[in-house]
């Protein structure tokens, strides 16, 4: 196994639990905080299963609401992407009630796991689906967060990045997390940007069975990557941008995590539109106007804080400057009237 050779994410144990210590939320790696939530009713509730599970969490989903669920046959194997033919994905979503995603879980559990189906919930908002989970099963972050469940069988998620930072707690099972750094992003062999099985650019490897062959630069990823089980109560502080694997190792999972920006002001827009946008209209030039648009890039983007804009008047600025969110608005109307030309 791959794994075995990894090197291991720090880890911490909170002085006090349910308290993350503020220098954790300026790390530029991943952290890992033991223990963090082993005080939730949720970690404590004794369940081996879905079904005895549903139980402890039947006291919240209050609604019939649908959320939206993933299901993958059994060759799958829990893995989540791309059909062999690569012209679809290798699983099938729906919509169900909490309820009865759970009855299914619990006809899984009751088969042998060579004919068991894949199945989770993602990323589904935790006080639109569970009222008043939040209450005794919640941590304190940073900003505003988006609060996010995950609720599933053996699953993987296989390696993307994440523009927000995360902080991800395991509630239920346990689960591998493979991190690796943002510069990885040429050795994981990412598949499309526009037609991704959850919203992310995803690494075409199998972790656990990585061909070589067809992807040889992946064991220079393996050189720099990070990794580290995490049990019930656990949770990982993942910064903005790294590239994380998830593998829940247990028939029974659920997880709980937080996403937050450094930067609210929701004027500026995603950077994964520009990326498009960039795509668009910088990716069929030629290499030298490619490079010269590079050194533009760098110098008014990229490296911006290391070049001082002294020789222009502050209120000539512009676009350069500290913008408000006045300036910001008409920034972004300067690209929407832009774009319709």
């Amino acid at each position: 196994m791959i794994y075995d050779s990894l090197s291991q994410v720090k880890s911490i144990s909170p002085e006090t639990v349910g308290v993350i210590p503020e220098w954790v939320f300026e790390s530029n790696e991943p952290v890992v905080i033991k223990g963090l939530v082993s005080h939730w009713p949720v970690v404590q509730y004794e369940a081996i299963n879905f079904e005895e599970f549903k139980t402890f969490l039947q006291n919240y989903w209050l609604t019939d609401k649908p959320v939206t669920a993933y299901v993958a046959s059994p060759e799958v194997n829990g893995r989540f992407g791309y059909n062999h033919e690569f012209n679809n994905f290798n699983f099938r979503s729906g919509r169900a009630s909490l309820p009865d995603i759970f009855e299914r879980l619990i006809e899984q559990e009751r088969l042998d796991k060579t004919d068991s189906h894949s199945i989770y919930v993602g990323s589904t908002p935790v006080d639109g689906w569970l009222p008043g989970f939040s209450e005794k099963n919640s941590i304190s972050v940073p900003g505003q967060p988006l609060v996010n469940f995950w609720i599933g069988n053996r699953t993987t998620v296989s390696a993307h990045y994440d523009f927000p930072h995360n902080v991800a707690c395991v509630a239920r099972g346990s689960r591998r997390f493979t991190l690796f750094p943002t510069d990885q992003i040429k050795n994981l062999y990412i598949g499309p940007v526009d037609r991704t099985p959850s919203g992310q650019p995803i690494s075409l490897v199998d972790f656990d069975n990585p061909d070589f062959e067809r992807f040889p630069l992946f064991k220079e990823a393996l050189k720099v990557a990070k990794t580290i089980v995490l049990e019930p109560g656990d949770a990982i502080f993942v910064p903005s941008m790294w590239w994380h694997h998830v593998k829940a190792l247990s028939d029974c999972n659920m997880l709980v995590n937080y996403w937050w920006l450094d930067d609210s002001t929701g004027l500026r827009g995603s950077p994964v539109t520009a990326l498009l946008h960039s795509i668009m209209g910088l990716r069929h030039l030629s290499r030298e106007q490619k490079k010269a648009w590079k050194h533009i890039f760098d110098y008014y983007v990229f490296e911006s804080d290391e070049h001082e804009l002294g020789h222009i008047p502050e209120h000539a600025q512009g676009y350069l400057g500290n913008l408000n969110e006045s300036e910001l608005s008409r920034l972004r109307a300067e690209i929407i009237n832009r774009l319709n030309h």
